[in-house]
């Protein structure tokens, strides 16, 4: 199927929103995190003293937030986690409030 221009730029304009949302957000909690350029995910950092599972583990207990750990795609993504930008921005603004209130911080 064909997309005509304006609904493209609109779809970008969406996914940029929502890459802004979560960047700002993790920036409040202290990770210092260089925006994407153009992708549907943002690949985190996790905080030292922590594997990638061990993170999206604590994240998933204390938040119940569900994000995959990198080194499930592959050994060069241990030591990140990836946040979808799929999903509405309510909800990716709730993840990022919900990290604040249980003290999830980057340090």
């Amino acid at each position: 199927f064909k997309t005509d221009e304006s609904a493209l730029q609109e779809l970008m304009s969406v996914y940029q929103h929502r890459r802004d949302l979560v960047i700002d957000g993790l920036r409040s909690l202290g990770w210092q995190i260089e925006a994407p350029k153009a992708t549907l995910y943002v690949w985190v950092p996790v905080p030292q003293g922590y594997t990638s599972q061990e993170f999206v583990t604590l994240l998933l207990e204390k938040c119940g937030i569900i994000v995959p750990p990198g080194n499930g795609y592959g050994d060069r993504g241990e030591g990140f986690f990836r946040i979808a930008l799929t999903v509405a921005d309510s909800r990716l603004q709730e993840a990022i409030e919900r990290m604040r209130s249980a003290g999830i911080r980057f340090s």
